[in-house]
Parts: C-alpha cells; structure tokens; sequence
C-alpha cells in the first residue's frame, strides 16, 4: 500500500503543476481576449476543456488519496488534534472541490454566453477557482503539512 500512496502522491503532484501552468496560460488568454475586446476563439475553449480534464484527473487522484489518507487515520475523531490531518481532510478537500465545482460550472456559463461575454465570463469563474486552488496548495512553506515542490 506503502508504493501505491507514493505514486498516487507524485502523480498528484505532478498533474498539480499541470493544472498551475496550463491556469496560468488560460486565464492569460481569457484576460487578453476580455480586456481587449477580441473575438471568441475556439482554441480558448478548447484550453479551456483541457484545463478542466486535468482538474477531472486530480480530483480522482485525491479522492483515492483522500480513502487512503481517511483510513490511516482511523476517521474525524483523529483529526481536531492534528494539524497536518486536518488541512488535508477538511480545508484542502474542501476548497479544492469548491475550486473544481467553480471551475465546472464557469465552463457551463462560458458554453451559454454570447460569443461578446465568453471570455469575462471564463475569466472570472477560472480565475475564481484558481485562486481557491493556489490558496489550497500544501506549499512548502506551509509549517507542518507544507509538500516538497515536486513529489
């Protein structure tokens, strides 16, 4: 179980770059298409959709990350007193979903507007999740949960 927790935590933690660096690069295009009045493009939902996979990947990778880490620790009674138990069972859990749920319903939003609104639109729901998404992060500067930059 010990070498299934450890790729299931490097897959996490690569996809989580994934997810940064392709945020970055949509949220870029949304803003520049928004702030500058361009034409819808179908590329920008298209990055867009990919974005949105990547976030389907790591929300499957931490759910299983999540059962395996839940029964570890024996359930909720063992949490209050564990700081690093806590963050990653409740407020990382919690608001990275909330981040992917936003996410999701922006792209909904993004599919209904008119071709005028679909890059403010994809702006501000993705840039929404995605600073839930980097408030959420176990950074490692984070003092007892923080995570390694890589794996």
């Amino acid at each position: 179980m010990d070498a299934l927790h450890t790729i299931l935590v490097e897959l996490h933690s690569i996809n989580r770059w994934l997810i940064l660096f392709l945020g970055i690069y949509v949220l870029f295009i949304a803003g520049r298409g928004w702030f500058n009045g361009r034409a819808w493009r179908e590329r920008a939902g298209q990055l867009g959709r990919y974005f949105l996979i990547l976030l389907d990947i790591q929300l499957l990778l931490g759910l299983v990350l999540y059962g395996i880490f839940f029964s570890r620790q024996g359930g909720f009674g063992h949490v209050s007193g564990n700081p690093a138990s806590r963050f990653f069972l409740m407020e990382h859990s919690v608001m990275m979903a909330l981040a992917i749920l936003l996410a999701h319903a922006g792209a909904y939003f993004v599919k209904k507007a008119a071709p005028e609104g679909k890059y403010k639109r994809m702006f501000l729901f993705y840039g929404v999740a995605f600073l839930l998404m980097l408030a959420s992060i176990p950074w490692p500067v984070m003092p007892g949960y923080g995570r390694p930059w890589l794996f």
